[in-house]
């Protein structure tokens, strides 16, 4: 479907969406300044044309004893078809899947109990496909902090909005009610507990005390928006710092530094990757050179290399592996 231009108002929806999917029509109306009624029409008009494609929970694999591995692989040998089949394969097993442009071609994550239950699926995948895998990277996550898209709208930006993954790592043992819950949110986190209720045949006062239970152990950090910033006329870009000097102070200046920017949407620390890594979105690459000489100019002591890949398509996001709890 053919996308008109966002207004104000569009992007004013999204902004309030993006860190509180959850939050009712009548709460977004009243920052947007429209009607219940016309702020649920816009709503509905965003998924219509793919600019919302779903809604998912922000849930910190860490507080279930999950470990979230990176796979960043290089293809030799697979025709489009072969990639497709790859592809397909992968989206089954992966949290989070993208099609790169740059050193890599597919760059994705996947929970694991464990590095032997990751051995296990990587056995799988490469003995199935290994003949067209060129080169692979793996690194785990320790890790990972989600701002606000403050780019959508940035007069209204707020970069103090973050979810962090991976800050107090604990195990929390999920029974089968609070399972199903995670579970249908993440097939669509807007969803009423009245809703839910139906679903999961529980009433609806179990469900908001499940819910909010969820909200209060940060297993549940939020709720959010699988966003097509494609459709609003943005890429998508990663980038991979190399520090000279790593002192932590510094590293917690430079970190700041970028994340003040309203492009920034995410910062991850992995085991077996770069010092920095972070994403962004710009509306063309050469807003993403502007950014890349001011990190460089602003800190030229600390900052050794600085490279990138072009995120293409997100075919996947997700937060909660369900095979796995």
């Amino acid at each position: 479907m053919e996308v008109n231009p966002l207004d104000v108002k569009d992007r004013k929806i999204l902004l309030a969406l993006d860190m509180d999917a959850r939050k009712p029509d009548s709460a977004i109306a009243k920052i947007v300044g429209l009607s219940k009624q016309l702020t649920n029409y816009r709503i509905k008009r965003l998924e219509k044309q793919g600019v919302i494609q779903s809604y998912y929970p922000v849930i910190d694999h860490t507080k279930l004893g999950l470990q979230l591995y990176r796979i960043a692989l290089k293809l030799e040998n697979a025709t489009k078809e072969k990639e497709h089949e790859i592809l397909n394969y992968l989206k089954n097993h992966a949290s989070w899947i993208v099609s790169v442009l740059g050193p890599w071609d597919i760059w994705m994550a996947t929970y694991a109990k464990d590095e032997y239950q990751f051995m296990n699926f990587w056995g799988q995948f490469y003995e199935k496909y290994g003949y067209y895998i060129e080169d692979r990277w793996i690194s785990l996550m320790t890790e990972f902090l989600n701002f606000e898209r403050s780019f959508i709208y940035p007069k209204n930006k707020n970069r103090t909005k973050k979810y962090i993954l991976g800050e107090k790592p604990s195990k929390i043992i999920l029974d089968k009610i609070d399972t199903k819950i995670l579970g249908e949110l993440t097939i669509n986190a807007r969803q009423t507990s009245l809703e839910l209720s139906k679903k999961i045949n529980k009433t609806e006062r179990i469900i908001r005390y499940r819910i909010k239970k969820l909200e209060t152990e940060n297993i549940i950090l939020g709720y959010r928006p699988f966003i097509n910033t494609t459709l609003l006329g943005l890429k998508y870009y990663k980038l991979f710092i190399q520090l000279k000097d790593t002192k932590s102070q510094d590293i917690k200046k430079i970190r700041f530094y970028m994340t003040m920017n309203p492009n920034v949407a995410y910062t991850t620390i992995a085991l077996g990757g770069f010092d920095l890594e972070i994403e962004v979105h710009f509306y063309n690459s050469g807003e993403l050179m502007e950014f890349i000489t001011n990190v460089k100019e602003t800190f030229p002591t600390n900052i050794r290399n600085i490279t990138h890949m072009e995120y293409i398509k997100e075919y996947k996001v997700t937060y909660f592996p369900t095979s796995n709890v």
